[in-house]
């Protein structure tokens, strides 16, 4: 057994041995942090539930200011916010380029030299607003706004941007194929490998059938990332995809399992055909959160489809949602499997730690012209312990790993140990 896999091995053991009070991160299900600044007689608590609801789901997320404003008999709220996050990477294997995302597929082979790296990343610190109306009336509306500044060079870049008005929803941020409620705490900022986690913009409509039951459909605008050749190529897109979920809720809303399905139609130009064809892309998932046993939290997703792989984190961009073949002009659409599971411990309000695994896999229809450079299959490990020092500080330290294959050439391997200091206000 070499020297990553016992460490993986002795992380592994260690987390497996946490036991205490179940929760998820407390960024995300912190309590007590809301100051109300211009009014001393309102509910705190429930003006902090209603922006806490209007934020994304994401652990990731941080979307609750720690001051807000409050408008004349509460018939608005709104509170601005920001949070930096500073982080200081140690790399040891292959080439991974970006000090705030651990994405296997991302991994070059190191050269002589430099099989180590020191670096340091704040591009995911951000600013956010998050803004209701005529809270809890029938007539609510709710908008929120995040950007940090992960664009080219370091450049200001809109994370999420969307409006909310009963149970519809229209804006940019993750659709209603990304259960993101589900998604395994880390301080990487990508995440999981192979968790479905597409921003883009979308509608969905949101419906409670009762007090377990609930559903959504939702719109996604068309984008597709497809491999061409010369006898094909890719066209501007005019379908839309149609994501759906069934959700049953339980433990007092803190856990769920969620079924969910994409119908994804694709476009490109057969050139030896002179004809414009659709590929129609389908995807299934299962996704939830749990209490296991006593203070263990479980975290799970699986996905699988074909045409679907723009959705899924390691693959986005990549050009695997479809590939040209070696007949007539044809492109297959490539199809895949992603994995997650997670497992989530807090000691107490400060102290928390996660462990995490995800693996994705990608299957290539058959007569693809070329599988050189082609990702074929990745894993992703993340192990952490998160600290908060009070309601405006965090830190936390982070083990990560990654391994990438692609079809034709040799797999890499690279770890990753990160620490993060935090500060919300």
């Amino acid at each position: 057994m070499n020297k990553t896999a016992i460490f993986v091995t002795i992380i592994t053991t260690l987390m497996s041995g946490f036991t205490a009070t179940a929760q998820r991160d407390s960024r995300h299900f912190e309590k007590g942090v809301v100051t109300i600044i211009n009014n001393d007689t309102t509910d705190a608590s429930r003006i902090e539930k209603v922006l806490k609801q209007n934020s994304p789901q994401s652990p990731n997320d941080n979307g609750l200011p720690r001051f807000a404003l409050v408008g004349k008999n509460d018939k608005f709220y709104i509170a601005f916010g920001g949070q930096f996050l500073g982080e200081a990477v140690v790399d040891f294997g292959d080439n991974m380029p970006s000090a705030i995302s651990f994405t296997p597929a991302a991994m070059t082979p190191s050269t002589p030299g430099n099989r180590s790296n020191l670096g340091f990343g704040w591009q995911s610190s951000s600013i956010y607003m998050n803004i209701v109306t005529l809270p809890g009336t029938k007539d609510q509306v709710g908008l929120f706004f995040k950007a940090n500044f992960t664009g080219n060079n370091n450049s200001f870049s809109v994370y999420h941007f969307y409006a909310r008005y009963r149970g519809l929803q229209a804006g940019y941020t993750s659709g209603v194929f990304t259960d993101a409620a589900a998604e395994p705490m880390t301080i990487d900022f990508e995440g999981p490998n192979g968790y479905p986690y597409a921003t883009l913009f979308n509608v969905s409509w949101t419906q409670k059938f009762n007090d377990h039951f609930s559903g959504a459909i939702g719109i996604d605008a068309p984008s597709v990332s497809m491999t061409s050749g010369t006898s094909s190529e890719v066209v501007n897109q005019r379908i839309p995809a149609i994501p759906v979920y069934v959700q049953y809720g339980y433990n007092d809303g803190n856990s769920h399992v969620r079924l969910s399905g994409l119908v994804r139609p694709m476009q490109y130009r057969n050139l030896r055909a002179n004809h414009t064809e659709t590929l129609t892309g389908l995807g299934v998932q299962l996704s939830g959160m749990t209490p296991v046993v006593g203070a263990l939290t479980f975290n799970y997703n699986a996905v699988f489809g074909r045409g679907i792989s723009n959705y899924i984190q390691d693959d986005n961009g990549l050009g695997l949602d479809a590939v040209s073949l070696k007949k007539n002009g044809k492109m297959g659409m490539v199809k895949s499997l992603g994995l997650t599971a997670g497992l989530n411990y807090a000691f107490n309000s400060k102290l928390s730690t996660n462990l995490t695994y995800s693996h994705l896999v990608n299957y290539l229809p058959e007569n693809t012209v070329s599988k050189t450079g082609l990702y074929r299959s990745g894993d992703y490990v993340a192990a952490n312990v998160i600290y908060n020092i009070n309601n405006y500080l965090s830190a936390g330290i982070e083990y990560d790993y990654g391994h990438r294959k692609d079809f034709k050439s040799s797999p890499l391997h690279t770890n990753r140990l990160q620490l993060q200091l935090a500060v919300t206000f």
